[in-house]
């Protein structure tokens, strides 16, 4: 796991030190919805990468073209979706989305684990949640 703001947190529920009252069909839910956000994520990560592989924008790109700042604002559209060099474009804005969702779930997966492991009653309350969602519509 990366150095993350939410690592020691982890490493504190993994050890038992931290303390947290929750329900097992709760732990069951977010463990869902972290899944489903992040499957969401990847989608408009994939629909950002075509925009950056756009060849011709449509605005007096194209060869020959007159207009000669379309060229440029195309080539700053594609970075912007994918590829800026600072870092600062929409599909690494995403995945820092993406790498904060899954920090947070597995923040809880570490606690869901330790109650797991010391109450077959939570254990089962679990399980049967999970399954529940699993056959939801949509469901990733």
């Amino acid at each position: 796991m990366a150095d993350t703001p939410l690592a020691p947190l982890i490493t504190e529920a993994k050890n038992g030190s931290l303390t947290v009252r929750m329900d097992p069909e709760e732990f069951a839910k977010i463990e869902y919805e972290c899944q489903a956000f992040k499957a969401t994520i990847v989608q408009i990560q994939k629909k950002i990468e075509g925009v950056s592989q756009l060849q011709t924008w449509g605005f007096g790109d194209h060869d020959g073209s007159q207009l000669t700042s379309a060229t440029t604002m195309a080539d700053r559209f594609r970075k912007k979706s994918k590829g800026q060099e600072d870092g600062n474009d929409f599909h690494t804005v995403l995945q820092e989305h993406w790498n904060a969702v899954e920090d947070i779930r597995m923040l809880h997966v570490a606690i869901r684990d330790r109650f797991i492991a010391e109450d077959e009653s939570f254990a089962a309350r679990f399980t049967t949640e999970s399954e529940r969602l699993d056959q939801l519509p949509g469901a990733h």
